[in-house]
């Protein structure tokens, strides 16, 4: 148990605001791809199968195996096991197994499969099933979906099927195609009157968060048109572009496994550095970013050493 400093806080707050808009701007995109050109139902959901349904299954799977042995074996059994005893996986009942994959019908699941970060792959799945459902609706009752679906999404009514903010942004990724909503509507935008309005909202957030929590669905719209915006000017740079083209390859694997490893580096530096003051903060990124460079580091040996394999448990991805 350690005592955080409240401006390790503080920080890890700030983050957390900038952050929140990452998943939802993959559902929007996920879905714009989909909707941009007029796709059959069956060969989209054959791919969808193939780029998120079984790499979904197989990276729960492998996670299963890996705490499995992780729990069994002598010298890192400290490292994986829990005083819930439940938890273990050599405990699991039935219900256990099917939630590695769902997530929902176990409490200590918390509504997310094994892997967490895969919620998103779940949902996103479970939303191309409706694709051509919810363009029908939209097109059928454009402003009505809106509205239902964004005051779903502010009020964080939970909905069993979907989370409500992957339902709102994968919906307005239609709403982008149907009313050829561009990019150029954000780039109209001046870059000083975006950053300023965002930092205003980030620091209103920071403040009123708990008297005004709209302040935080409001700082998500208003990061998404600020990181879009700022987008250009990375496509912009040669450089930089080659380089995130680069990294793009790799994005997968990185979004797959560091949700592992993050908590074991975690670990080791609370074994070695005592954890006071500035070293908190300090082991924050320390384990952000060197659990990013070893998670990609992973998946540059693993498509060099096993092409065909890292080519099926990322999707195709490579």
């Amino acid at each position: 148990m350690v005592i955080i400093p409240d401006y390790v806080e503080n920080v890890q707050r700030l983050v957390g605001i900038i952050t929140a808009i990452a998943v939802l701007m993959f559902f929007l995109f996920s879905a714009y791809f989909l909707y941009f050109k007029e796709q059959k139902y069956i060969p989209a959901m054959k791919k969808k199968c193939r780029t998120i349904l079984l790499p979904y299954i197989l990276w729960n799977l492998l996670l299963v195996l890996f705490y499995f042995l992780m729990q069994t074996l002598p010298f890192t059994k400290a490292f994986f096991t829990t005083t819930d005893p439940d938890l273990l996986i050599r405990n699991y009942e039935v219900i256990d197994w099917i939630d590695v994959f769902v997530g929902k019908f176990t409490e200590r699941r918390e509504g997310l499969p094994f892997i967490y970060q895969f919620w998103f792959l779940r949902d996103l799945f479970i939303l191309n099933i409706f694709f051509t459902f919810i363009k029908k609706i939209v097109d059928t009752f454009p402003l009505g979906i809106f509205v239902l679906f964004f005051i779903l999404w502010t009020n964080n009514v939970k909905i069993y099927i979907v989370s409500p903010e992957a339902l709102l942004f994968f919906t307005l990724g239609y709403y982008v195609i149907k009313y050829n909503l561009g990019i150029k509507t954000i780039d109209r935008i001046k870059m000083l009157d975006i950053s300023v309005a965002y930092a205003i909202t980030i620091g209103l957030e920071y403040v009123f968060i708990n008297d005004m929590p709209m302040l935080h669905k409001i700082n998500i719209l208003m990061g998404c048109a600020f990181f879009l915006k700022i987008s250009r000017y990375f496509i912009e740079n040669t450089q930089l572009y080659k380089i995130l083209a680069w990294l793009e390859k790799y994005q997968f694997i990185v979004y797959a496994v560091h949700g592992v490893i993050i908590p074991q580096v975690l670990k080791i530096y609370i074994k070695l550095i005592p954890l006071n003051g500035v070293f908190i903060l300090v082991g924050y990124f320390i384990m952000i970013i060197f659990g990013i460079f070893v998670s990609l580091l992973f998946g540059i040996l693993f498509k060099r050493l096993l092409p065909k394999v890292y080519g099926i448990v990322t999707g195709g991805r490579i």
